[in-house]
């Protein structure tokens, strides 16, 4: 690219000089007049207005008057209408007349001697007309005209030389450093310099490469809680397996016992595998069935399953619409693609936790909201709540917060959660509740298609 702008100033000035034609210089048909004329003079040739006509047009010259004077000023030979032959001219008679017209050009009046070597030599007067032609002026004119566009083209050739440079010069850095970065040094940073979209670029060259290394440590810390949870009730049931195989078992209820152990820690690995599958499915290529399904009817059909599930445990479970939790909604409910079964698995992790966590007689509230990014699903209660330092985390895999660590559980019920609501371009908040009051607040907001999450 250097190059070619480079070229092009050259190319335009090779391509404008090269159709002009040499221009005429205007003295060079005077001199070729004036030494026909003087060698006809010393010849003794006869000079009438005539002959100086002719002469003059040979030479390429037209003349619109000529005289011949001499040197007392007498008139010998004239073809103009205020000259008349045997007059004396005066000094009036050498200035250029006024033009009849505006359109008549302008008078050029020259005043020569035929011999200039000579003293003796008489003097001729002649007034030349206009012989440049129309393609010596247009010449000239895109001789101008190209000479003032070759020198913006010189200027912008230089000022593009230079920052294409710098251009190249940032690329280059940004080139290394990416190369660096593709090695798998993901503590590398990307450098920028130059212009703002330069700049801008390694901005978004870094975050992803932050993104990714935050990625790599998440799937490490998954792979370390698969591990874990894996390994202890693998390495049980082996010993117990081992155990029954040295009859170490006293009798047949201990037996039966050890035989019981192995079948729970069995049931506890295919509960973990199958939330393995179901997170991957979910978090893989996003290839789930869709329909079309009315919020306000799935928001009814669950909350009436949550609350016999409250009554069972003895939980005050209250639902609606709205703040005031009316029974039915003052707004336009959205129809909206989903994949029911996720969303209702995801809705369904969220209650189980407010349920889980929330004391015997304790209050759990289920309600259906609008805003102007579509509507919104809050579950809050009155339970412990989640501490400050577990929020940032507990979308995370394998993750239990201080309050979960007890219930056996594998801590991917809200990354799953979270794995829903990304697949439908939703968003997902759970934490302390926002009136201040003590308790959990999960808020899983369902953006319309077209509208910009809030």
């Amino acid at each position: 690219m250097t190059g070619a702008v480079t070229l092009v100033p050259i190319l335009f000035g090779l391509f404008l000089f090269s159709f002009q034609q040499a221009p005429r210089d205007p003295r060079e048909p005077s001199r070729i007049f004036m030494a026909s004329i003087s060698e006809k003079w010393r010849l003794g040739e006869t000079l009438n207005a005539q002959v100086l006509t002719e002469e003059a047009e040979k030479a390429g010259m037209p003349l619109r008057g000529v005289a011949i004077l001499d040197a007392s000023g007498t008139i010998l030979v004239s073809s103009f209408s205020h000259l008349q032959e045997g007059s004396q001219a005066t000094l009036k008679d050498f200035t250029p007349r006024p033009r009849a017209t505006p359109d008549e050009p302008k008078a050029e009046l020259k005043l020569m001697p035929l011999d200039s070597k000579n003293p003796s030599s008489p003097y001729i007067l002649f007034d030349i007309q206009p012989f440049w032609s129309k393609q010596d002026i247009r010449n000239r004119n895109i001789l101008l005209i190209g000479s003032f566009a070759l020198s913006l083209f010189i200027l912008t050739a230089i000022l593009s030389f230079f920052i294409l440079r710098s251009i190249s010069k940032a690329i280059g850095t940004i080139e290394a450093d990416t190369a660096i970065v593709a090695t798998g040094n993901l503590d590398h940073e990307v450098a920028g310099m130059g212009n703002h979209e330069i700049l801008m670029l390694a901005k978004s060259i870094n975050l992803m490469r932050l993104n990714l290394k935050d990625m790599l440590a998440r799937r490490s810390k998954m792979l370390m809680g698969v591990s874990h949870d894996l390994k202890t009730p693998i390495a049980l049931i082996q010993g117990y397996a081992d155990a029954l195989s040295d009859d170490v078992a006293k009798d047949e209820a201990e037996k039966k016992q050890y035989i019981e152990i192995i079948r729970n820690k069995a049931k506890q690995l295919e509960d973990l595998t199958e939330e393995l599958i179901e997170f991957m499915k979910i978090g893989g290529d996003g290839a789930v069935s869709v329909e079309e399904v009315a919020v306000d009817e799935l928001f009814i059909s669950l909350a009436r399953r949550f609350e016999a599930d409250a009554r069972l445990l003895s939980r005050n479970f209250e639902w609606g619409f709205g703040e005031r939790l009316e029974p039915y909604p003052d707004f336009p409910a959205p129809k909206l693609p989903m994949n029911r079964l996720l969303v209702e698995r995801a809705i369904e992790n969220l209650v189980s936790n407010a349920l889980r966590y929330t004391e015997a007689d304790g209050n759990i509230q289920f309600r259906l909201t609008s805003n102007e990014q579509g509507s919104s699903i809050a579950i809050i209660d009155n339970g412990p709540g989640i501490a400050a330092a577990d929020e940032p985390y507990i979308f995370d895999a394998f993750y239990r917060s201080s309050n979960s660590r007890a219930d056996g559980g594998y801590g991917f019920g809200l990354t799953i959660v979270k794995a829903v609501a990304d697949l439908h371009g939703w968003s997902v908040r759970v934490g302390r509740r926002s009136d201040g009051q003590r308790g959990t607040e999960a808020v899983l907001a369902i953006i319309e298609p077209g509208k910009a999450k809030g």
